[in-house]
């Protein structure tokens, strides 16, 4: 009998979903705002409105900031081509899937974005999504990624180790 994999999973607070996703799939508390607010201060200086992050401080930050955060641990994010099909990405190259959906507040007043990821760790794909109470292991992970390639509103990313081969990744052909 084989025992399940200790996995790291931080909770959502505040618009921080990134900061989780990016530990997440670091699986170690790596980042936090002050950390992600140094990243997006190189990309532009203005503290205030910064176009990278919530001008309030509370997270919210973009494609630009995950993208340098994982390229500091020797990772690279390749946006997925949703006029390709998911059956031609080969899973064994990805380190995660990261997910961007839309999502709604309480109020609903404010419809934002949320970020969340897929790892992989022993070959078996977890759900280490901040809103949920805890990892879940997905038991199909294409058809996990069909579902929000075919959404109109989410995007989806593959991450992968900086010396994998992009064209090993996904089978344009």
């Amino acid at each position: 009998m084989t025992s399940s994999p200790e996995i790291y999973h931080e909770k959502q607070r505040l618009q921080y979903c990134l900061i989780h996703t990016v530990n997440n799939i670091l699986q170690k508390s790596e980042f936090d705002p002050t950390k992600m607010d140094e990243i997006c201060y190189a990309f532009n200086e203005s503290k205030w409105f910064n176009p990278h992050r919530s001008w309030i401080g509370t997270g919210n930050y973009d494609a630009n900031i995950l993208m340098a955060a994982l390229q500091k641990h020797d990772l690279k994010v390749m946006w997925f081509d949703k006029r390709v099909s998911v059956e031609k990405i080969n899973m064994e190259n990805v380190k995660a899937v990261v997910f961007n959906i839309p999502s709604r507040t309480l109020l609903t007043l404010y419809r934002g974005r949320h970020w969340f990821a897929v790892i992989q760790k022993n070959g078996i794909f977890y759900n280490v999504d901040s809103k949920i109470k805890q990892p879940q292991v997905i038991e199909d992970i294409r058809k996990f990624v069909k579902i929000h390639v075919d959404s109109p509103d989410s995007e989806v990313m593959l991450v992968v180790e900086n010396s994998v081969d992009e064209a090993t990744v996904v089978d344009k052909n």
